[in-house]
This record gives structure tokens, sequence and C-alpha cells, in this order.
């Protein structure tokens, strides 16, 4: 008697009109409110805003036969933790405020003709350079460059902040806030080029396009005019 009363209940449920919910325009999925992530182009961003007076003849620093693409002579910068890049052979590279000595190369992390600065953070305001031995482990020259005025760097601090908390509320990924940033970088007067391109350096796992770039980029920009 038992089982014929579930079986009759099962037939009953079952034979039962199933309720649908309607779905009205306003009412959307999770997954469709998220906007879809931006696409961008680190090419495009770079070709843009080019070194002005690139190459021979233009106003890129070179040592030696050595082509510095970033920083430009005497550029001031956001970063506190700089970053230099280059096309060419060096045999050293250093970092100092004034007269350079053996802790020159301290903190210096060092990639594929490029470099990055580790230690403390440098004093805002202030002037330093950038060390590079061309021929031997003697230094051959320097470029001079200063961190930004503390007014002007906390209002691009902010700026960043911001930005990377609303890239990271869109799901953005490590990349693509990255650009974000380089492409901010690039939008300021005068363009923060050498912070834009530590920002391509800063990913670390760039995309088939990004590692072309780095590939590319200093090229582009060490190319005689």
């Amino acid at each position: 008697m038992n089982n014929y009363k579930l079986i009759l209940s099962s037939l009953l449920i079952s034979a039962m009109p199933a309720t649908l919910i309607p779905v009205f325009p306003n009412q959307v999925s999770y997954a469709e409110k998220r906007p879809a992530q931006q696409s961008f182009s680190w090419w495009n961003i770079f070709r843009r805003n080019p070194p002005v007076g690139r190459g021979k003849g233009g106003s890129r620093p070179t040592i030696n036969g050595v082509c510095i693409a970033a920083p430009d002579f005497n550029e001031t910068i956001w970063s506190d933790r700089p970053f230099i890049i280059w096309q060419g052979n060096l045999k050293k590279i250093g970092l100092s405020q004034g007269i350079p000595d053996a802790s020159a190369t301290d903190n210096i992390q060092t990639g594929q003709l490029y470099a990055t600065y580790t230690g403390n953070p440098l004093q805002l305001g202030q002037t330093y350079r950038w060390l590079v031995a061309v021929i031997d482990q003697s230094w051959t020259g320097n470029i001079a460059f200063k961190i930004m005025e503390p007014q002007k760097r906390q209002r691009i601090t902010n700026d960043l902040q911001n930005l990377e908390q609303q890239e990271k509320a869109k799901g953005t990924s490590a990349e693509g806030i990255a650009f974000a940033k380089a492409e901010y970088f690039l939008a300021q007067e005068p363009p923060l080029r050498s912070d834009a391109l530590q920002q391509a350096y800063s990913v670390d796992k760039p995309s088939p396009e990004l590692v072309k770039i780095r590939e590319e980029i200093v090229k582009d920009f060490c190319k005689p005019n």
C-alpha cells in the first residue's frame, strides 16, 4: 500500500506543469553585468608617444654607441625605484646621487637590456644618475634624472590607486592594469615615458604581444629619424 502511494505521488508530481520564471529585459545575470575587458595594444600607445628626437642626430642619450631609450637626459620621473633600458652592450650599470663609489652597483636588478633599482625609495625632488660602463669596468658616462616633487607625485599616486581599484572592480587582468597605468603616464604633460615603459616590464606573465613589444620598442625608439 505504501509503495502504491509513493508511485502515485511521483506520477502526480511529474504531471504537474513546470513553473516558468519570466526573465524581464532589465534582469541580467552577474556575468552579463560585468563589463567586457577593454582590448588594448601596447604597440599603439608607445608608437603614438615616441621619444622626441630618436636616433642619430636626435636627442636620444647615446654613450659610446649605446642608446639609452629611457630615461631621457634630465627627465623627471614618478617612480622612486627607477628603471633604465638601452640598446647596445654594457659592461656594468650603477646608480648614484653624488660621486660614485663601490655601492653604486648595489640593489640593481638587471634583465636583458634593462635594469631596475630595487633598494630603499629614492628621495623625492632629488637628482640622481644612472652610471654606465661601456668599454671596461670604468664608468663611461651617466644619465641624470630627477624624482618628482612630493605634491605632484602624490596627486599621480592617488590617481593610480583609484585607477587600479576601478580596473580590479571590472575584473581586469594584471597586464590590463599595467597597460592602463602606462596609458595614464603617457597622457601626462610632458609624457612620463620611463614610467610607462617600467609598467610594460612589470608584468610577470606577459602576453605574446607584450613579449614582442619588449623586443621591438627599444629598437624603434633608437632607430635613426
